[in-house]
């Protein structure tokens, strides 16, 4: 009874799972993405195993508790008593975590992403979102530890759609969600300019004769030290002492195009 059950609740699984794809694949041609990039599946089976060494040292925890309260030691069981509640505290994340993202999905197209999520299919086109990066650098003492990928998009619907540590292999789809929306955007960006119009991108601003940041502003022969780091984007023009540009890239709307749009203009 129980093996038929199991096997019943696997072909529903299975086929459930294929329906979802099959919606994912159908979105990606409907709106034109493009090549396929590759597919990452939900981070939630990895993150659930990490929670069974929690799940242990919640069971000491609340054996010293309970050995303490049947000593007579009240005050003393609250000495396990804090982690054993921030033990069980984060065992409950991870259920609920597993339990709405454990058929997560994102496929990665040259053109944009199809998102497999809570139950809805949801595309971002690249060339008409907008791109937060919220990445997070991990340093000690200057040398990188991690780094964890999400980003803030709008998808076709123009709905706000948080890409990252749901979905497993950051280390490529995040480099190539950069490198592609950027490639995608960089065309009717470089045309406006062109065409006389400024730029805004949060803090920082440009047109095709120079970059600036609130009033400050420096013509593209003077700019030169780009740097992105520790999520701040750092600009420096010859004959100002300080930075011209200091803006933490979580402020700042399609930071991918931004630094593409500041290499092209600084070679022109």
């Amino acid at each position: 009874m129980t093996d038929a059950g199991t096997g019943a609740t696997m072909v529903r699984n299975d086929a459930e799972r294929g329906d979802y794809e099959r919606l994912m694949r159908e979105a990606a041609v409907r709106e034109g993405l493009g090549v396929h990039r590759g597919g990452h599946a939900s981070s939630a089976p990895a993150r659930n195993r990490g929670a069974l060494g929690v799940a242990v040292l919640a069971a000491v925890l609340a054996a010293a508790v309970a050995a303490a309260l049947a000593g007579g030691y009240g005050p003393l069981a609250m000495v396990p008593g804090l982690p054993l509640a921030l033990c069980l505290f984060s065992l409950l994340g991870h259920l609920f975590f597993g339990g709405r993202t454990g058929d997560a999905r994102l496929e990665q197209y040259e053109g944009g992403l199809v998102v497999h999520l809570k139950g809805r299919v949801r595309v971002v086109r690249y060339a008409d979102t907008k791109v937060l990066d919220n990445t997070v650098r991990r340093t000690r003492y200057g040398q990188p530890l991690s780094v964890t990928y999400s980003f803030g998009l709008t998808d076709t619907e123009g709905r706000d759609l948080v890409v990252g540590g749901v979905f497993t292999g950051g280390e490529i789809w995040g480099p190539l969600l950069r490198q592609d929306s950027a490639r995608a955007q960089l065309p009717g960006a470089l045309a406006r300019l062109d065409a006389g119009e400024r730029l805004d991108f949060g803090l920082v601003w440009l047109t095709a004769a120079e970059l600036g940041s609130g009033r400050a502003s420096a013509p593209w022969r003077a700019v030169h030290g780009v740097e992105l780091a520790d999520g701040t984007l750092t600009v420096r023009a010859e004959g100002r002492r300080g930075p011209l540009v200091v803006a933490p890239t979580r402020y700042l709307p399609n930071t991918p195009l931004l630094l593409t749009l500041m290499e092209t203009l600084r070679v022109r």
